[in-house]
């Protein structure tokens, strides 16, 4: 980590996002915009402040990064206002100060590292990182002279005909000596149409103290485009989450159709593993190796271990499934599930708060809420976990190598030992003992099994 400074600009609204919420808490493959530019930060810089405004606390507490300052632009009155309210950390600061902006959230880290460098090795005042566009309306046009210097951005509206045939842009992002910041924004004036205070008038100071103003052209616009509308959003994800399932698929795991399938920028897939078409998984999900996930399945914030297979059109939510577990179709395992080695929990079934031991099978057709099931037991189609008495949550704890019998109903607070029984149909409203078979609605024979 260097001895750098950088300013992350999030204060702005963002109107044309047509929302009730700041555009950079707006989320791009299962993160904050505010967040991917944060936590590229973080990774580059001795310190990290972030400008807030709009809506400011609910950005602050949408970071997920430590060791964060924040200072608020109460008026949004231009990027140039907005880095002024980190003037006391820019004078304590000797080096160098990165300007980063929180709706531009696809920008790699490998780029910002190559552009400081290229600053230092320059020996530059201010660098400024530019790219060539095919169609430049809309962005201010870098003017250079004779050796290729930056002597002035002039934006759109002030551009005159042969500025305008120019396809360098600024793209905002910067890295400036500090001393030469502070001075800069000392006398930057709000003297404009939209009395804004620019960032960009910082050029034509250090230019007039003779300092050495360089660009820093990047190859791929794609990584400095702002995202100001909902359009730019879903083409900001396409991009995120092509780099994501890229990055996987390098690592070792096979993605069938990575154009269907979706992965949020947390997730880590260990090598060997296969995902199918259809399938979305989110939140800081950990999915180990020599898994197969099949189409359609929805996994939220959860642990897999090894060699599993998720069969198609299963949901998954913050639960951990250990190894070799065969999970679906059709599952829906609600949060708080641990799911340990070996288990079969098939086709329309529902898990709620439930431990289920080792080798135990529920292959089909039940409710388990609020359960613990020891090992080798099965669970018969149909059952049901009556958990709920219309107040409060009661609990189940199944044994090993207990069966329950189809359609059975098990009503909590309840116990069944090791190798007891239900008959198919039995109502259990009592604990069962070792041994012990249950049968009838209620169960009124309790028999030892022979």
């Amino acid at each position: 980590m260097s001895d750098l400074l950088t300013i992350v600009l999030a204060a702005g609204k963002g109107t044309r996002m047509k929302s009730d919420k700041n555009k950079v808490l707006h989320k791009i493959a299962g993160k904050e915009m505010v967040n991917h530019v944060i936590d590229t930060a973080t990774q580059i810089s001795s310190s990290v402040v972030c400008i807030v405004g709009h809506q400011a606390e609910a950005v602050k507490e949408a970071v997920n990064a430590q060791n964060v300052e924040y200072k608020l632009q109460a008026e949004q009155l231009g990027t140039g206002h907005a880095v002024m309210q980190a003037e006391e950390n820019i004078k304590k600061h000797s080096g160098d100060v990165l300007i980063l902006y929180a709706d531009i959230p696809l920008i790699k880290l490998d780029t910002i590292n190559e552009m400081q460098d290229f600053h230092v090795k320059n020996a530059a005042d201010l660098t400024i990182m530019t790219t060539l566009l095919k169609n430049p309306t809309g962005y201010g046009r870098i003017i250079k002279n004779e050796d290729s210097q930056i002597v002035k951005i002039v934006e759109e509206d002030d551009a005159d005909k042969n500025e305008k045939m120019i396809n360098e842009i600024n793209s905002g992002i910067m890295c400036i000596d500090s001393k030469r910041l502070n001075h800069a924004l000392d006398i930057l004036d709000n003297d404009n149409a939209q009395n804004e205070y620019y960032l960009t008038d910082i050029v034509d100071h250090i230019k007039n103290k003779k300092g050495k103003i360089l660009p820093f052209k990047i190859e791929d616009y794609v990584e400095i485009t702002g995202v100001n509308d909902r359009v730019n959003l879903s083409k900001a994800e396409k991009v995120l989450r092509n780099r994501i399932n890229k990055r996987h698929m390098k690592n070792g795991v096979t993605i069938i159709d990575p154009d269907t399938t979706y992965i949020d920028e947390n997730v880590e897939i260990g090598s060997d593993t296969a995902v199918y078409p259809f399938t979305y998984i989110e939140g800081d999900t950990k999915i180990g190796r020599h898994n197969e996930i099949k189409p359609h399945n929805h996994i939220i914030d959860c642990k897999i271990g090894n060699n599993n297979i998720i069969k198609n059109s299963n949901v998954i939510k913050d639960s951990e499934i250990e190894n070799e577990c065969s999970i679906g179709p059709f599952a829906h395992i609600r949060p708080g599930c641990i799911i340990t080695d070996g288990v079969k929990v098939g086709d329309y079934v529902e898990l709620k708060k439930a431990k289920i031991g080792n080798n135990t099978k529920v292959p089909h057709l039940a409710y388990v809420g609020n359960a613990e099931l020891g090992a080798e037991t099965n669970v018969g189609a149909g059952t049901i976990f009556a958990n709920y008495d219309g107040v409060n949550k009661h609990k189940t704890i199944i044994g090993d190598s207990v069966f329950i019998g189809s359609n059975s109903t098990l009503v909590a607070p309840l116990r069944i030992k090791d190798r007891g029984k239900t008959g198919a149909g039995a109502v259990v409203t009592k604990d069962v003992e070792e041994d012990t078979t249950v049968i009838g609605v209620p169960a009124r024979e309790y028999m030892k099994n022979k």
